[in-house]
């Protein structure tokens, strides 16, 4: 198999899909409706055979598996392995996100050893990579023979099957055919219960959990009996706003909760401090039992503990307006000539200048320093001649990247290796040449196929062997 020749195909049969879709661009106004859904389905068919190719030879990539001994040292493995490493560098060769590059690479295995008559139609583009997809995993934990009698029994069927019923179909073949590795499966899967947080939308943070179905199915009682009664007490509230408070209130009761994160915070000093934007003065009334922060002391009080001139000025609060068009720019007075904007918080989201604001203002706050050149933005700090940076330059280097810096993976930079983009001693250990890798990432660079180069901005340039380019920027970017 000539790879140039198979190099050269594609790049035609891309060339003429674009031209094709330059036509409809320009005259697809002249199709009438049925016209444009036919024609459309029919590049769906395309879109399958493409999808179907792409994962084909992910399989036979993935199945390669390289450790650095050393020197580089690689085995083959038979089609349906997968190597540890498939996903990044199936990753970094497509431009997809590592998660569905990963998928990719793997699904193209799955089928290729345990699927062989689905993967002939999805290589025909006569289904999906949607619909392979769902039978791939409502077979997980089973073995190759029974993976093979369930494509036997699916494939003459699987082209007119409604998608919708693809799942349920393909699990009710696998209990049929391996009733006891599905149990075996199901057992081994409630070990696998997770709970996930990511970053949403401004102000917000959203969570992921994986519960066995009996504890989910309590949970969920509870949150809505919850709800229910916030809803009794408040008409305001809608349906998702009282499930969120109820959730939050039955996770946090009882729990004292203390945490230590690492912000880069912009701090603008040679401005004045903003106007105070005019909001909405409102009233809450505290419970005595409550606690609140003290504004002077940062200790935490007892609501009926205070006096009363405490107690009044505490029971009024202000809610200022927000523009969220303007929430880089927006600055918020900590003291009198200090102001801050808003900031990333690693792994949760944005966090809003007023909210910044109140942190540095209330709450114990351990502050660690790096000095930068006003004008520049660069690290004013030396470089030293050790192989480990010393803690000033790590921080720097993980509070500038915010995360690993390979391409698409988001694993924080508090988790990662300081790796010397030039390798130690030909390349100083300093900001400029030191970038967080995750030790998975790690080991990969070491294998030496991709080579990182960073710039004095902190942006990383991943090289591929084919001179191919992936760009990383960092949280911070450095000016200079």
């Amino acid at each position: 198999m000539d790879t140039e020749t198979l190099s050269r195909r594609v790049t035609a049969l891309r060339e003429e899909c674009a031209r094709l879709g330059r036509e409809l661009v320009e005259g697809g106004h002249r199709l009438s409706a049925e016209e444009a859904f036919a024609l459309a389905g029919e590049l769906q068919g395309l879109v399958n055979a493409a999808e179907g190719a792409t994962a084909v030879a992910g399989a036979w990539g993935a199945r390669v598996e390289t450790t650095v001994r050393s020197g580089l040292w690689e085995r083959v493995h038979p089609l349906g392995f997968v190597d540890a490493m498939a996903a990044t560098r199936m990753s970094l060769a497509t431009g997809l996100t590592e998660g569905l590059a990963g998928r990719k690479a793997a699904l193209g295995a799955a089928v290729g050893e345990r699927f062989p008559l689905v993967r002939d139609l999805l290589v025909e583009g006569a289904v999906a990579v949607a619909a392979v997809q769902k039978i791939v995993d409502a077979c997980a934990g089973l073995d190759v023979e029974a993976c093979l009698r369930v494509d036997a029994e699916l494939a003459p069927r699987l082209a007119r099957m409604d998608p919708a019923r693809v799942a349920g179909e393909a699990r009710r073949v696998a209990t049929r055919v391996a009733a006891e590795q599905v149990a075996a499966h199901v057992a081994l899967r409630r070990r696998g219960r997770c709970v996930e947080v990511r970053p949403g939308e401004d102000g917000l943070t959203d969570w992921f959990a994986s519960l066995p179905t009996a504890t989910s199915s309590a949970m969920w009682a509870a949150v809505e009996a919850l709800a229910g009664d916030y809803r009794a007490v408040d008409d305001a509230l809608s349906v998702p706003q009282s499930r969120a408070d109820a959730l939050t209130d039955l996770v946090l009761r009882n729990v004292t909760v203390s945490a230590q994160v690492t912000l880069g915070v912009p701090v603008v000093t040679d401005r004045p401090a903003p106007e105070p934007v005019a909001g909405t003065r409102f009233r809450v009334d505290w419970d005595d039992d409550e606690t609140l922060v003290d504004a002077t002391t940062g200790e935490i009080v007892r609501y009926g503990d205070l006096d009363p001139q405490s107690r009044e000025e505490l029971s009024w609060l202000e809610e200022l307006d927000d523009d969220p068009s303007d929430r880089t720019f927006a600055l918020a007075e900590v003291t009198p000539g200090y102001a801050v904007s808003g900031t990333q918080l690693p792994g949760l989201g944005w966090v809003e200048p007023a909210t910044l604001a109140n942190l540095l203002r209330l709450l114990p706050v351990e502050v660690a320093r790096a000095v930068l050149e006003a004008d520049t933005g660069t690290l004013a700090c030396l470089t030293t001649a050790a192989y480990r940076p010393p803690k000033a330059i790590a921080e720097f280097v993980k509070t500038r990247d915010g995360t690993c810096r390979m391409w698409g993976c988001t694993r924080p930079a508090e988790r990662c290796d300081l790796d010397h983009v030039r390798p130690w001693p030909s390349g100083d250990t300093s900001p400029g040449n030191l970038a967080a890798l995750c030790r998975r990432h790690h080991r990969l660079k070491q294998q030496d196929r991709w080579r990182p180069t960073i710039a004095r901005d902190g942006t990383v340039t991943w090289h591929g062997p084919d001179g191919t380019t992936r760009t990383t920027a960092p949280a911070h970017r450095l000016t200079g």
